[in-house]
């Protein structure tokens, strides 16, 4: 082998070795960022869910905003949806039509709950609500309403009369229900 031959080959397997140090530290650059990216959604959701809460025990938003230090405009926010997730971006979109569908059939008080209410939603997660009742809706009324939801907003929803909520799930539902 020739001294030039030598060096190119040399040279080569230092420009090898120097790509697999910069594919790794990529490779490792973008595991990071997918790790902040989650610890800020989970910091994220624990927030919400603490001023949600503090705000359902009866803290107004003012005493909320002195005690994290931020506006009461912000925590007004966090209290009321404003889901980012994909679901949550239709839903909201669809604001409108979701309430005069749910108004139409004789209901109120429209709220979100579940995974789409705490940015919680995966790919199988469906779209939960909870509305008022007047007067009992019945069974086919209900499935009805459900299917007309599915359709206008393009995923399962689960509708849910604030009346029929089960006693073991009262509180958890009620305590993430927000305002649509």
């Amino acid at each position: 082998m020739t001294e030039r031959r030598r060096l190119i080959l040399i040279r080569l397997w230092r420009v090898d070795i120097a790509f697999a140090i910069l594919r790794a530290m990529v490779t490792d650059l973008a595991r990071i960022a997918r790790e902040t990216d989650e610890a800020i959604r989970q910091a994220r959701v624990r927030l919400v869910e603490a001023v949600r809460k503090a705000a359902s025990e009866g803290i107004s938003q003012g005493e909320i905003a002195r005690q994290i230090g931020r506006s009461q405009p912000e925590v007004s926010r966090l209290i009321h949806f404003h889901g980012t997730t994909p679901r949550a971006r239709r839903l909201r979109k669809s604001r409108r039509a979701v309430i005069d569908l749910i108004e139409k059939a004789g209901g109120s008080n429209v709220r979100v709950f579940g995974s789409v209410a705490t940015g919680r939603e995966r790919e199988d997660s469906d779209i939960d609500l909870l509305f008022h009742m007047e007067r009992p809706l019945g069974l086919m009324d209900l499935a009805g309403l459900e299917i007309e939801l599915e359709e206008l907003l393009g995923d399962s929803v689960d509708l849910v009369p604030d009346t029929a909520i089960r006693p073991a799930m009262r509180e958890r539902i009620l305590g993430e229900a927000v305002p649509l």
